[in-house]
This record gives structure tokens, sequence and C-alpha cells, in this order.
């Protein structure tokens, strides 16, 4: 089971190696180790803090933008995403 740490506001840090960061109002930083993307997302008020745009996790930033990133690698970024807001008591949104 995932454990969660927030060294900081708004980072929010797993037990599996995982690590979520927003960035400002327009997005967050998902990284693994020795990869990072920028997923593209809304923060909104209400319980669910986050609006997330699927789409725009389809690619790793530089150096390993050559690795694809797959229908279910999407999936499981995605559920790792969700699984760190819920940590913060938030549920996200998906379009």
């Amino acid at each position: 089971m995932n454990m969660f740490t927030s060294p900081r506001p708004n980072f929010y840090e797993s037990s599996d190696g995982f690590s979520v960061e927003v960035l400002g109002q327009t997005g967050l930083a998902y990284r693994e180790p020795g990869r990072r993307m920028f997923v593209d997302a809304e923060v909104v008020m209400g319980s669910s803090g986050l609006m997330l745009y699927r789409d725009s996790i389809s690619r790793w930033d530089a150096p390993n933008e050559a690795d694809p990133v797959d229908a279910a690698e999407r999936q499981r970024i995605l559920e790792n995403i969700r699984q760190a807001f819920l940590f913060q008591g938030f549920e996200i949104d998906v379009i």
C-alpha cells in the first residue's frame, strides 16, 4: 500500500517511488525515478481539487521523450496521481 508524505506544500511523495507536485493553477509534475512529465491540470474548488487532462499524459520530458506512454502506462500514472490527491482528501476529475 502506498504511504505518502508531503515534505513541502503541494508536493506529495509516495513510498512506491513516484511524486506529484502541483505547479500553480494549470499543471503538475509527475516524477518517477529518472524521469518526469508535465501533466495539464486545473486546480478547482470543491471536493474535486483537480481537473486533469488525460491526453496530456502522453510523453516523458527529455531525455526520456522516446520512452513510450501507452494506454496501460497512462492509466497507471493517472491512478498514481489520484492516490496522491486522495492522500490529501481530494478526488480528481479526469477529462
